[in-house]
């Protein structure tokens, strides 16, 4: 049986599990004379996806996650929460729970579930109704979810119309400029058009400080990269939106938005594309993906975009 150390206050954090939402401060006191305590370790696996579920279980204390089969974790629990509810509908468990901190539960096995159902039917009826509006708010937020994504699937489509529509015209521009050099004799078409295509190939760095001589450092580092300049905040997320660098490279300090706030817009754009901040030492770079110090190293800044790319397969 659980040991009490304070019988009310956990009579009143129990009665805030939506399941039991309703249910009798008396009854909830017989439900945890019912219940059996457990404490986990980190890693300890409380119960493992298949199987019929056996128990009901009450987060007291730590954290649980949720696990597939194959061992992937998909979700965190905290405390106060009641799992297990394939106790009540009989469905097998499709998840694993496993501590991932000092953990603390309570756990009611199903027969002693059904024996105070048996003996309390209205208990019963309001767990189950209770069990029911959880799951209709589930699938109502799921359908809200669902028609977020199936706008921003149309936002998508319509901005890949749009893309492609540009990638022609600048394909039209870029074979009319090439004809007109090559018509006024400055070079042949195909050696401009592999200079031009040389020039596409290069990685793309986006370099944004309002000091100009920072940004000089950054073109005169990067031999070999197509450096694109920009001041400031909104300006590098126009620059962004317009043509996606490779890699980003900002002070912390920039009029207006701030380089931490420049981080958390451009990872709300493009949430794989690499940020570098250019900091000196003391200054707050967490999140960043990357730290280049002051004074600026040319070897260091070329091995720091090197490694960004081959991280994102484009090295």
């Amino acid at each position: 049986m659980l040991q009490k150390t304070n019988e009310v206050a956990l009579v009143e954090a129990i009665k805030k599990i939506p399941l039991l939402n309703g249910i009798s401060p008396s009854r909830i006191r017989v439900l945890i004379t019912l219940c059996e305590g457990r404490t986990l370790q980190p890693g300890e696996v409380l119960c493992t996806a298949g199987g019929i579920s056996d128990a009901l279980y009450i987060l007291l204390v730590g954290e649980l996650g949720v696990f597939t089969p194959d061992d992937l974790q998909v979700a965190s629990l905290k405390p106060v929460n009641a799992l297990g509810v394939g106790a009540l509908t009989g469905q097998p468990r499709l998840a694993a729970l496993k501590a991932l901190k000092p953990t603390r539960v309570l756990v009611l096995r199903k027969t002693q579930l059904d024996r105070f159902f048996n003996a309390d039917p209205p208990s019963r009826s309001r767990i189950y109704r209770n069990f029911i509006h959880i799951l209709a708010e589930k699938v109502n937020a799921d359908n809200v979810r669902l028609r977020d994504l199936q706008a921003e699937q149309e936002q998508y489509h319509s901005r890949q119309a749009v893309l492609q529509r540009q990638l022609k015209v600048h394909q039209q521009r870029l074979h009319f400029t090439l004809e007109f050099v090559s018509r006024r004799g400055y070079m042949e078409y195909a050696e401009a058009r592999a200079q031009v295509d040389a020039q596409e190939s290069a990685a793309r760095v986006l370099a944004v400080t309002a000091d100009p001589q920072v940004r000089q450092q950054l073109r005169e580092a990067l031999p070999g990269f197509a450096v694109v300049e920009a001041e400031q905040g909104e300006e590098a997320l126009a620059a962004v939106k317009q043509d996606l660098p490779d890699v980003v490279f900002t002070t912390l300090s920039l009029p207006g938005m701030d380089g931490k706030g420049l981080l958390e817009q451009l990872h709300a754009l493009q949430p794989q594309l690499p940020v570098v901040a250019l900091a000196g030492e003391g200054e707050d770079t967490e999140g960043f993906d990357g730290v280049a110090a002051w004074p600026l190293d040319a070897g260091a800044l070329r091995d720091t975009v090197d490694g960004l790319l081959e991280r994102e397969g484009l090295g």
